[in-house]
């Protein structure tokens, strides 16, 4: 009889608790449930503020949507729905964990302070030159750090990423790891780059370039180790602290 009280009291200890939040957070569903309210936010704010500049890693995603002409904004908003209904689904319950969410944005905020005051202290400089919209008034540059959070997490992360290590795993000639290193790489690099393409993009310089494949990096292993959700709101709070911080 003590061993079964024992039993039940270790399965609600601050251990498996911990365990518990980790796990629940990680899901793929909980991340897209958990990043929807940031993407409504970036669509309404660029509607609202009739901003003709979009994420590139958005504009990017939109040419899919773009072949279908003038039914690409319904499309869109099904697709999202459908989403909705499958992580709902998924996560079996049709209600939102506000405690759950509570603290994977903590977390998420946590990690963009942390990098934060990393760049602060020791690329103080670039990290001001990484920071988007120099010239754009404040909602604006908060709006696209919303997109950036979302769209550029799903374009290199989600899809770049995963593609590439899905793709090598499933050849049969590269081991596992070698894959996610592979796929860390590209994905980062591509990241880098895309912040100098287009008109508004920076001029590419060795030391930008840098900055940004390593921040790349680092999102890569928050997106392996945290998933979908604590990533988006990572890179997109950390984007919002860099254009309050100017």
């Amino acid at each position: 009889m003590p061993k079964v009280r024992k039993q039940a009291s270790d399965s609600s200890g601050p251990a498996a608790l911990a365990l518990r939040y980790l796990n629940d957070s990680r899901g793929f569903a909980t991340g897209f449930l958990f990043i929807l309210p940031l993407l409504v936010g970036y669509e309404v704010g660029l509607a609202v503020l009739r901003s003709e500049v979009v994420n590139l890693a958005h504009g990017i995603i939109g040419l899919v949507f773009h072949i279908f002409g003038a039914g690409e904004p319904y499309l869109f908003a099904g697709l999202a729905a459908c989403l909705v209904v499958v992580a709902l689904r998924r996560v079996e319950r049709l209600r939102i964990d506000a405690e759950l969410y509570g603290l994977m944005l903590v977390e998420s905020l946590v990690y963009a302070c942390a990098m934060g005051l990393v760049c602060s202290l020791v690329a103080r400089r670039l990290m001001l030159m990484a920071a988007a919209g120099g010239g754009r008034g404040m909602a604006q540059r908060l709006v696209l750090s919303a997109g950036a959070g979302v769209y550029e997490e799903v374009l290199f992360r989600v899809v770049l990423l995963g593609a590439i290590h899905y793709g090598l795993k499933m050849s049969g000639k590269v081991k596992p790891g070698i894959a996610a290193f592979i796929g860390i790489v590209v994905s980062s690099l591509a990241f880098a780059a895309c912040h100098h393409i287009g008109p508004l993009a920076d001029p590419l310089e060795a030391g930008r370039l840098a900055y940004r494949f390593w921040m790349g990096v680092l999102f890569a292993a928050i997106y392996i180790y945290r998933g979908l959700g604590i990533v988006v709101y990572t890179h997109a709070l950390y984007d919002i602290i860099v254009s309050l911080s100017r």
